[in-house]
């Protein structure tokens, strides 16, 4: 059963602040069309529980947009459209991470092989591309689920300060990698 069943929280507890019968609909949304959805993503040759991850990146996106989830006629061709947009992000991050990887990977290296790839930390992959402290900060961020507020408090700033200081990396990160042909 996936967090979204059960209720309980997951990193991005704002989004699951809804409205009692926002949720009802949700939960009834997920009831529904859960199973052909994974089904679906199953089909495009994402076994087990990378389909169950898709699914639940797809509910969460769709928790975003529940306002807009709702006016649709068609909620399963919506859902649809949702999980198709969540794939094709996860198809290019796995392949800008695997162009990171070969630009690391020395050719007489065997012991860095296919099986390997999934298991490099990003701060790996992407260490020298930008600063330390701006590296740090956008995993605690993405990897571990920080909130901005939780990350200023953190470091004794001001959350408009903090939001800027992500901004700022992130441009400092694309800019890196579009400088390597990585992006």
């Amino acid at each position: 059963m996936s967090a979204l069943a059960r209720g309980s929280d997951t990193r991005d507890q704002g989004l699951l602040r809804l409205e009692e019968a926002e949720r009802e609909y949700v939960h009834a949304l997920y009831l529904a069309h859960a199973r052909a959805l994974r089904g679906y993503a199953v089909r495009l040759g994402f076994p087990g529980e990378a389909a169950d991850d898709l699914l639940q990146e797809t509910f969460l996106a769709a928790i975003r947009r529940v306002d807009a989830l709702k006016q649709c006629r068609e909620p399963r061709a919506y859902l649809l459209q949702i999980l198709r947009n969540v794939i094709g992000s996860r198809l290019r991050s796995r392949k800008t991470a695997e162009r990171i990887l070969d630009r690391f990977r020395d050719p007489e290296d065997e012991t860095i092989g296919q099986g390997y790839r999934d298991e490099l930390a990003p701060e790996i992959l992407l260490k020298g591309l930008i600063g330390d402290e701006e590296l740090r900060l956008l995993l605690r961020f993405y990897q571990e689920g920080r909130s901005v507020k939780e990350l200023a408090g953190e470091l004794g700033i001001d959350p408009g300060a903090c939001y800027m200081r992500l901004k700022r990396a992130r441009e400092h990160l694309r800019a890196a990698l579009e400088k390597e042909d990585l992006l």
